[in-house]
């Protein structure tokens, strides 16, 4: 009897020990870098946050039916993960204010560097610097166009633009004073457009201001100018 206990006590052990084996895999470490630009080859200006363009990500080292991952970029366009397997994945841009663009398959290992090429919806370019009015109210000025669809593509109407402010950087759809109202009136493309603040600045900061415009797709995301500062004297 106690033979058998015996027994019994070193299998058991043997199979505690063999289900802790230490997981001796090496952690992530691949890199992928990279930029979504415009036909231009400029960066891509986005909003920063979850709500923004993605990079859709698909491991297809061990599947060829991988649950996608999801980076989100910049606010200049770019993005980086640095702790990926290495391996071979499908990556593409999406939700973003650009015509869509197939995915492309690359092999991830060290440090990778891989750029988006797509096409805006909109351009949208500053006429000269903001402004400050005599009772502290900002004035821009704009202009946008809009690209012609690739082939097989629907070119989408324009719907509304807007003029963002906000006391930090990420001045954008996801953080800016809502103040000022969205206009819905369109005016005709390339033409000099003025917006103003309905209100006179409250604080003597320095404001982060850009202009976004955007179309009837299915994701509504803005095409935005650059971002500048003006500064508010006391």
């Amino acid at each position: 009897m106690k033979k058998i206990l015996f027994m019994l006590l070193f299998f058991a052990g043997a199979a505690t020990l063999h289900s802790c084996k230490i997981d001796d895999y090496e952690a992530p470490s691949a890199v992928l870098q990279g930029t979504i630009l415009d036909d231009k080859g400029r960066g891509l200006q986005a909003e920063q946050g979850l709500g923004n363009t993605k990079i859709r990500m698909e491991e297809l080292s061990w599947s060829s039916t991988p649950t996608p991952m999801f980076l989100n970029i910049k606010q200049d366009g770019s993005y980086i993960n640095n702790k990926l397997f290495a391996g071979k994945y499908r990556i593409s841009p999406i939700e973003g204010p650009f015509y869509p663009v197939t995915a492309d398959e690359i092999d991830i290992k060290g440090t990778t560097t891989h750029d988006f090429h797509v096409l805006p919806y909109v351009v949208v370019d500053w006429i000269g610097d903001p402004a400050i009015t005599a009772d502290k109210k900002i004035s821009v000025k704009f202009k946008f166009s809009r690209n012609e669809a690739p082939a097989g593509q629907t070119k989408p109407a324009v719907t509304d633009y807007r003029l963002f402010i906000s006391t930090t950087q990420y001045v954008g759809n996801n953080n800016f004073d809502p103040a000022n109202g969205l206009v819905t009136v369109i005016p005709d493309e390339n033409s000099e457009v003025t917006i103003t603040t309905n209100t006179g600045m409250k604080y003597a900061t320095t404001y982060y201001v850009r202009v976004g415009v955007r179309v009837n797709d299915n994701f509504k995301k803005y095409n935005y100018t650059t971002v500048k500062t003006i500064t508010v004297a006391p």
